[in-house]
C-alpha cells in the first residue's frame, strides 16, 4: 500500500528531531567535558596560587625576620662602636683634665688646652656620626622639656663669639615678640640645629654679620616657631641646593677646604627637625649669601613661673654642694677608667671603693655603707644593669643611695632598660671632671640639710655668699660646667677678660633697666633683664641667672620687693665678682 504524504512528512520530522537531539547531546557532552576540564585547571591554578601565596608569605616573613635581625644587629653595632670609641676618648680627655689641674707652666697649659680643644672637636665628630647612626637605626629619641629660646640663642651667640673661630664676627640676634617665652621641646636638639646653622654660616662666609632671627605664628599645636640664620657669604648655586641636606654632602666652593667637617651637620639637622614634625630649608643667592631656616610646631607653656632651659646642663642653675667625705662605690672594669675615676674621687675628697665588675660590686654593697654608686654598664661576669637590678631586689625595703650608670654606649638606646633596672641617672662617657663633680653634688642635694658624717651640715654656697666668697677667685664663683667649657675654649686670661666686660656691661644695663623701671617701660625692663640673664648664664653665675629671670618675668618675692631692690641685689653680686677679679 503506497505511503501517503503525511507519513513521509512525519518520518522526516522525526529524523530531524532525532538528529537535533543527537547533536544537542553531543554538544552538551562536549561543553560538560570542557567545563570539567576548566574546573580541573581552575583547581590546579588555585592550588598553585595558594602554594605561591604561602611561599611568598614565608619569604616575606623571612625577609621581615632578617630585617628585624639586621636592625637589632645595627643597634648593637652602634652601641658597641659608641662604647669602643668613647671609652678611650673619655680616658684621653680625662687625663688631659688631670694634667691641666697640676700644670702651672703657661706654655704647657696652653698646649694642654689645645689638646683638650682637639679632643673635644673629635668628640663632636664622633657624636655626629653616632647621632646619624642612631637615626638610621631608629633609636634616636626626643625629650620634652620647657625651652627658653631667647636664652638658648643668646648663649649660642656668646659662646661662639668667645671661640677663636667667631671672635672677629658679629652675631646679631633678633627675637620677635610673637615668640613664646617658654614652649615644650627638646632644648638640646634645637640648640644642636641652631649651632650647626650658625657655625656653617661662619665657615662659609668671611665677613659681614651673622643674623639669627626667631618669630612665631599661630598653629593648631600652639605656635609655629620659625628660626632663620642669615649670612652674607659665598651663597649656593641653585642647582646645588638639593644636595645640601644629603648625608656626607658638602657643596664645593672656595671655602669648602677650610670648612672642615663630616658633611653630616645639615643632614642631622634635617632629621632632627623632621623628627619633631618641622621643616628645614634654605634660600640663597649665589655670591651674595644664604638664609637657612626651620619651622617647628610647639606647645606653648602658659605657666609664667615655670623654669625654662636653654639646652645646657641643669647644673648651671644650681650652686655647688659640699661632697668631701662621701663614700662612693666605683664599679668599673677598664683599667684606664679605674685610674681616672679614682683620681677624680681623690681630687674631690671622696672615699672611693673599687669593684672590678658587677658581681664584686654586688658582694661589696650593703645599705648604709656607701653614699653613692657609680656603676659602669659594660662589665664582665655581671654587667652594671644586672648588678643594679639585684641590689634593688635584695634590699627592696631599705633606703638605698643613688646609683649612676657610667656608659660609653648610646644613652638613648639603654635608657628604658636602665630605668627599669633602677638606675637613677645616666652619665655618658667621656665624663669631664667638673661634670661628674656637679652630678655628684646634685645627687646629694636632698640630703644637703642633714648633718654630715663629721657632724657639720653640707651647705650650698651661692656666688653672692660674701663670707664664703671672701677668698674666692672668679673661677670659684662660676658654675663648674661653664668654667670647664670656657677654660677649654679660651683659657683663663680670656675668661677674666670676659668677666671684666660682663661686669662693665651689666653696670650699663642695670642703669638702663633702672631708668626704664622709673619710666614705667616694662618692655625695656624685660629686655635688659633678659640680656643680663643670658650673659650670666654663659659665664656660670647661677644666682644672677635666677635673679635676672625673676626681674624679666616679674617673679619678685619678699626678699626682692621691687625691681629696684632686685637691681640693688644684682649690683651687690657684681661687687663680689669684681673684687674676685683682683685675686
Amino acid at each position: 500500500m503506497p505511503e501517503n504524504l503525511d507519513d513521509r512528512v512525519s518520518r522526516r520530522r522525526y529524523e530531524r528531531e532525532c538528529n537535533a537531539r543527537s547533536e544537542a547531546e553531543a554538544l552538551l557532552e562536549k561543553k560538560s567535558r570542557e567545563l570539567f576540564l576548566a574546573n580541573q585547571e581552575l583547581a590546579q591554578q588555585s592550588a598553585k596560587l595558594e602554594k605561591a601565596v604561602e611561599e611568598r608569605t614565608a619569604d616575606l616573613r623571612h625577609a621581615l625576620e632578617v630585617a628585624e635581625a639586621a636592625s637589632t644587629a645595627r643597634s648593637r653595632f652602634i652601641a658597641t662602636m659608641s662604647h669602643e670609641i668613647r671609652t678611650p676618648l673619655g680616658g684621653l680627655l680625662g687625663m688631659i683634665d688631670l694634667l691641666s689641674m697640676d700644670e702651672a707652666d703657661p706654655g704647657k697649659l696652653e698646649l694642654l688646652n689645645y689638646a683638650k680643644a682637639a679632643g673635644t672637636g673629635l668628640s663632636r665628630i664622633v657624636n655626629d656620626v653616632l647621632d646619624f647612626s642612631k637615626m638610621e637605626a631608629g633609636v634616636f629619641l626626643f625629650e620634652q622639656e620647657n625651652v627658653d629660646i631667647r636664652a638658648l640663642i643668646e648663649s649660642i651667640r656668646i659662646l661662639i663669639a668667645s671661640n677663636q673661630h667667631g671672635a672677629d664676627r658679629k652675631i646679631i640676634c633678633r627675637i620677635d615678640d610673637s615668640v613664646p617665652k617658654l614652649f615644650l621641646g627638646d632644648a638640646t636638639r634645637i640648640r644642636q640645629v641652631i649651632s650647626n646653622l650658625v657655625n656653617n654660616a661662619l665657615r662659609y662666609s668671611t665677613d659681614g654679620p651673622i643674623i639669627v632671627r626667631a618669630s612665631a605664628t599661630d598653629h593648631a599645636k600652639g605656635a609655629l616657631l620659625r628660626v632663620e640664620v642669615e649670612d652674607f657669604g659665598v651663597g649656593i648655586d641653585e642647582c646645588q641646593i638639593n644636595n645640601l641636606f644629603k648625608d656626607f654632602s658638602q657643596i664645593a666652593n672656595p671655602l669648602t677646604a677650610a670648612a672642615q667637617g663630616t658633611g653630616l651637620g645639615l643632614a642631622i639637622s634635617k632629621r632632627i627637625v623632621n623628627g619633631i614634625g618641622g621643616t628645614i630649608s634654605v634660600e640663597s643667592t649665589f655670591g651674595e649669601g644664604s638664609t637657612f631656616w626651620f619651622e617647628i610646631p610647639v606647645a606653648v607653656v602658659t605657666n609664667a613661673h615655670a623654669s625654662g632651659r636653654d639646652g645646657g646642663n641643669e647644673a648651671d642653675r644650681l650652686a655647688p654642694v659640699a661632697i668631701e667625705g662621701l663614700r662612693v662605690l666605683i664599679a668599673e672594669d677598664n683599667v684606664i677608667n679605674q685610674k681616672l675615676l679614682l683620681t677624680y674621687a681623690d681630687r674631690m675628697g671622696l672615699k672611693p671603693d673599687l669593684a672590678e665588675n658587677g658581681r664584686i660590686a654586688l658582694d661589696k654593697f650593703a645599705p648604709g655603707k656607701y653614699d653613692l654608686v657609680l656603676m659602669d654598664i659594660a662589665m664582665p661576669e655581671m654587667d652594671g644593669l644586672e648588678a643594679t637590678r639585684r641590689i634593688r631586689e635584695r634590699w627592696s625595703g631599705e633606703r638605698l643611695p643613688p646609683i649612676f650608670a657610667l656608659t660609653a654606649h648610646v644613652a638613648d638606646a639603654i635608657e628604658t632598660e636602665a630605668r627599669s633596672a633602677g638606675i637613677d641617672r645616666i652619665l655618658s662617657k667621656p665624663i669631664p671632671f667638673e661634670e661628674l663633680k656637679t652630678a655628684i653634688s646634685l645627687a646629694v642635694l636632698p640630703d644637703a640639710a642633714q648633718p654630715d658624717r663629721d657632724g657639720g651640715v653640707p651647705r650650698a654656697v651661692a656666688a653672692t655668699d660674701e663670707p664664703a666668697a671672701a677668698g674666692a677667685t672668679v673661677l670659684d664663683l662660676m658654675s663648674p660646667e661653664a668654667r670647664t667649657e670656657l677654660l677649654s675654649f679660651v683659657g683663663a686670661e680670656r675668661v677674666a677678660e670676659y668677666v671684666r666686660d660682663f661686669v662693665k656691661d651689666c653696670g650699663e644695663r642695670l642703669e638702663k633697666l633702672s631708668a626704664a623701671d622709673r619710666d614705667g617701660n616694662a618692655r625695656e625692663v624685660r629686655e635688659q633683664a633678659h640680656a643680663l640673664r643670658g650673659s650670666a648664664l654663659l659665664l656660670g653665675f647661677t644666682d644672677l641667672v635666677e635673679l635676672g629671670r625673676r626681674i624679666e618675668f616679674g617673679d619678685l618675692g619678699a626678699d626682692d620687693g621691687s625691681v629696684a631692690g632686685a637691681v640693688a641685689e644684682f649690683r651687690k653680686s657684681l661687687g663680689v665678682i669684681d673684687a674676685a677679679l683682683n685675686r
